[in-house]
C-alpha cells in the first residue's frame, strides 16, 4: 500500500485524535445530517423536529463496521436513545428507497443528493447537537507546508467554503425532498413548495 500526501475524511471514533502527533488535521466541514422519513410520515407536519423525536422508529443503517453506522448509533445515543436498527444500506439512494416504502427512516448528510423518485420527505433537525459529519484533511505532520500539499490543500478549502456557505450547496438545486417537491425547515419552521 502506498503512502497519501492528503486525505479528506470523516471522523469517527476510530478516527486518530485531532491532537495526534502524527498528523495535521485540519477541520474542513461539519455537514448536518437530514432526517428522511417517508413522504406521508406524522413528522412532516410538525413545527420542530429533533433527532430524539424518531427514538421510537426503526432505522435503516449501513453496515455495522462503516463510518456512516458510527456515525448514525453516536447521534442517537447523544440524543438518548438506542436506535431500532433494522435494515441496512450503504447507499444514500439505497436507504432512501426503503423510506419511500415505510421500512425505516435514515439520516443523510445536507450535501448528500437523492434521486427525485423517492416518496421521501428531508427533514432540516433542530435542536442541539443537531447531528453532523465531520469532515477533516489530514496529512503527515509538517507535509502540509509542501507547496503541491499547500496548493491542494487551499483548492479543497476554497471549494468547502463554497459549498457550505452558499444555501444551494454550489449548484443550481437546493438539498431536497423528494416527491411530492416540498422542502421541510424545521429548524426555522418554514414549508415551501
Amino acid at each position: 500500500m502506498g503512502e497519501a500526501d492528503l486525505a479528506l475524511v470523516m471522523v469517527t471514533t476510530t478516527s486518530p485524535p485531532l491532537g495526534d502527533a502524527r498528523f495535521d488535521q485540519q477541520l474542513l466541514v461539519d455537514d448536518p445530517l437530514d432526517l428522511v422519513v417517508p413522504v406521508n410520515h406524522p413528522l412532516t407536519s410538525r413545527e420542530r423536529v429533533t433527532l430524539a423525536d424518531a427514538a421510537r422508529e426503526q432505522w435503516i443503517v449501513s453496515r455495522p463496521e462503516s463510518a456512516y453506522h458510527q456515525l448514525t448509533v453516536a447521534a442517537c445515543v447523544t440524543a438518548e436513545f438506542t436506535p431500532n436498527l433494522v435494515h441496512q444500506a450503504d447507499e444514500w439512494e439505497t436507504g432512501a428507497a426503503m423510506v419511500s416504502q415505510e421500512l425505516g427512516v435514515t439520516l443523510v448528510p445536507r450535501r448528500g443528493r437523492l434521486s427525485p423518485e423517492w416518496s421521501v420527505t428531508r427533514i432540516r433537525l433542530s435542536g442541539e447537537p443537531v447531528p453532523a459529519r465531520r469532515i477533516v484533511a489530514a496529512t503527515r505532520r509538517g507535509a502540509s507546508n509542501h507547496p503541491v500539499v499547500a496548493e491542494a490543500l487551499e483548492i479543497v478549502r476554497a471549494r468547502c467554503e463554497i459549498l457550505y456557505s452558499d444555501p444551494t450547496g454550489g449548484t443550481a438545486s437546493p438539498p431536497q425532498t423528494t416527491n411530492p417537491p416540498q422542502t421541510t425547515n424545521h429548524s426555522e419552521g418554514e414549508i415551501s413548495t
